[in-house]
């Protein structure tokens, strides 16, 4: 049976053997159902991390050679509370190749390009230099909220300029890694398929409920922190909508951490940035502040974020493109 395609195209003869109630469940007039299709991206996504997580710790839990300077790298961190730039980018190029993987072999079986996930080329330069410009205002407007109702205070740069040229070249890298990864994996294919077949707000609460989820396992997370990475995520999939890419909003998730962790060196989830250009510390209670995680963990964040919601008609140019 040819393989691409598979999954959205009626039943064939072989696989009507399978009972009949089974088929309803798993099957409609279309092929495979959006919800079970979705299930088996999650499912082939954990399968290739839990398979290149083995790959790199090795077999049988033996650490190659090769391997050591990187958990001597995680030791550090786990001692000092400082992720360096590199080391993030690794981590998130890693996740982001298992994430496109993922998402390629569905569009395939399904019979689509990859770029169907939203990865259009057109607009794609101007979507991201937007959507930073927008991450990074919004970013400091918080910071700015924050200075001035006292839930932080900021300390100014140590670093030669150079190496905060550098660091800050290095960090630019690991987050447009982070907003790559994140958006593919949550706002891509996830988020196409289920808007497909249930419509648009169905899809962003079920995605939204998977980014809040993943958020919740961050060790430094509060209760503000999940309602903010709620609002943000039902604001990247409005946005999507309108634009009918993934560009502008992988535009403004990086620039939210590059400048929240390399530009003003707030903590996230209680880990801060190596080489970081200033230090934002938090003062006052845990929800003005946010507390170790961050400004997204400040009630101020959930009225920024609102405001800005407002204000995304204006910012956010929309396209003809499925709803």
């Amino acid at each position: 049976m040819r393989l691409r395609g598979c999954l959205r195209r009626p039943l064939e003869p072989p696989v009507r053997a399978v009972p009949r109630g089974l088929i309803r469940l798993l099957f409609d007039d279309q092929g495979m159902r959006a919800a079970v299709r979705a299930v088996l991206f999650v499912v082939v996504f954990g399968l290739l991390a839990f398979g290149l997580s083995a790959l790199m710790h090795g077999v049988l839990g033996a650490v190659p050679a090769w391997q050591r300077p990187l958990h001597a790298a995680f030791a550090r961190v786990h001692a000092s509370g400082e992720m360096p730039a590199w080391l993030t980018s690794f981590q998130e190029a890693l996740a982001l190749l298992c994430a496109l993987a993922a998402s390629a072999i569905m569009t395939t079986l399904e019979g689509r390009p990859l770029r169907a996930i939203g990865l259009q080329p057109g607009h794609r330069a101007r979507d991201l230099a937007s959507g930073f410009a927008a991450g990074f205002a919004l970013l400091s407007i918080l910071v700015g909220a924050l200075l001035l109702f006292g839930g932080a205070r900021l300390l100014g740069p140590t670093l030669p300029p150079a190496a905060a040229v550098r660091s800050g070249l290095a960090w630019l890298v690991a987050a447009l890694l982070i907003g790559c990864f994140e958006e593919i994996a949550f706002r891509g294919y996830l988020f196409v398929t289920l808007r497909e077949a249930h419509g648009f707000w169905t899809a962003a609460i079920a995605v939204t409920l998977a980014f809040g989820a993943a958020h919740g396992l961050n060790v430094g997370e509060n209760p503000t922190g999940l309602i903010t990475a709620a609002l943000v995520s039902v604001l990247f999939c409005v946005a999507i909508r309108r634009t009918g890419t993934l560009w502008w909003v992988i535009g403004m998730h990086a620039a939210w951490d590059w400048a929240e962790s390399y530009f003003y060196g707030s903590a996230d989830s209680g880990m801060r940035s190596f080489g970081r250009l200033l230090t934002l510390q938090p003062q006052g209670g845990l929800y003005l502040s946010g507390g170790r995680d961050g400004p997204e963990g400040s009630f101020l964040c959930v009225l920024v974020l609102l405001m800005f919601f407002a204000a995304l008609p204006l910012l956010v140019p929309e396209r003809a493109c499925p709803r």
